[in-house]
Formats: C-alpha cells, structure tokens, sequence
C-alpha cells in the first residue's frame, strides 16, 4: 500500500515539477527578502524586537509553556492558510495569489529565522534549526503541494469552462478529488502543528540551557 501511495505521489510530482519549482521558488524569494528586511530595520525597530525576544526566551525560561495553547493558535493559523489556498484553487483569478500566500510565508520565515542568527550568532543558526526547521519541513512542502493543485483545478477550470454538459461531471469529480487531497494534506499538516507544540518547545528549552 504505502509503495503504491509512493509512487503515485512520485507520479503527481514528475507531472506537476514546473508548478512546483516555481512555487518553491517563490517560498525562497520570501524567505531572502526576509532575511534581507532584517537588515533594513531602523535601531528601534530592532530594539523592540530584542527586547521581544528576550522576554519570549524568559518565558520559556521561567514559566511551563502550554502546548494546548500554542496547538490552538498554530492550528487557527495554518487552517486559515489552508482556507485561502482552497478559496483561490476554485477561482480563475486566485492562481497569482497562491503564489504570493507562498512567498509571504517564506517571508515571515526568512525574517524570523534572519532576525534570530543576527541576534544570537552562530547560536541563531542551531536554535533556528532546531526549533522552526522540524515543522516547516513538514508543513511547507504540504502548503505547496496544496498550491499545486489549486492551481491545477483552476486550470481545469479554464479548460472545462468552453465545453458543454459532458465535462460537468468530470468537473464535478474533479471538485471532490480537490477537497479530497485538500483534507489529505490538511491532516498532514497537522502532524506539522503537533511538533511545533509539543515538540519544539522542547528543542526550545534545550538550546536556550
């Protein structure tokens, strides 16, 4: 079973490689311009996000962390993440925004992972490593594979849109084949979530001794 999910997953990558290399090309462009805006902070700007930083590390130092807590709010901000990219797959005009959504999480990861390496060191390189690299891993890659196949659908779309009733059920199937492996990957990244409550913060207080 898991050698025949195999292959059809490798089947689905070799047909759709162009869509998701420029995807991935996106979610690097964000995280370069992230890296990059760090540099561009004004002297208060980074002061407040030293001194944000610092009562974030003594937190973790000082009081327990909830994970339940943190499971809650990672999991309302993937799943909006996850909403958008379905609302923009089942539009004609949605395809750039998918793109966009991509490269603004891989800002948001360029600049918090650039913002700790210039206020840790060499020490920001482990701690970003060891505490935002295990879940986006796991949820990056399933954020643009979701990518991937809203825009497919949206091309299917485009196609089907000239043709009569005898590709409204194949649009129709297309639709639940859509939502289907939207819920497959929403699952998985949940997987993503629970490391990032549970697991984490764990890395967290290991590298912060």
């Amino acid at each position: 079973m898991f050698t025949k999910i195999r292959e059809v997953i490798a089947e689905h990558i070799k047909n759709n490689l162009n869509l998701y290399f420029f995807l991935f090309l996106a979610f690097v462009a964000g995280i370069s311009a992230g890296a990059f805006t760090v540099n561009g902070l004004s002297p208060v700007q980074k002061k407040e996000l030293t001194n944000y930083l610092h009562g974030f590390f003594q937190l973790f130092e000082n009081q327990k962390v909830d994970g339940n807590e943190i499971l809650r709010i990672s999991l309302m901000d993937n799943m909006r993440q996850i909403a958008i990219l379905w609302v923009l797959g089942v539009t004609i005009i949605g395809i750039p925004f998918i793109y966009i959504l991509i490269g603004v999480r891989g800002f948001i990861t360029g600049f918090t992972s650039g913002f700790i390496i210039e206020y840790l060191g060499l020490k920001g390189v482990l701690f970003s490593a060891m505490t935002i690299l295990p879940k986006e891993l796991i949820i990056i890659p399933c954020l643009i594979a979701l990518g991937v196949n809203g825009i497919n659908f949206s091309m299917g779309i485009i196609k089907n849109k000239s043709n009569k009733d005898e590709n409204k059920n194949s649009l129709k199937m297309n639709f639940f084949a859509y939502c289907f492996v939207t819920l497959t990957f929403s699952t998985l990244i949940f997987f993503g979530i629970f490391v990032e409550s549970y697991i984490v913060p764990v890395f967290i207080r290991m590298t912060l001794s």
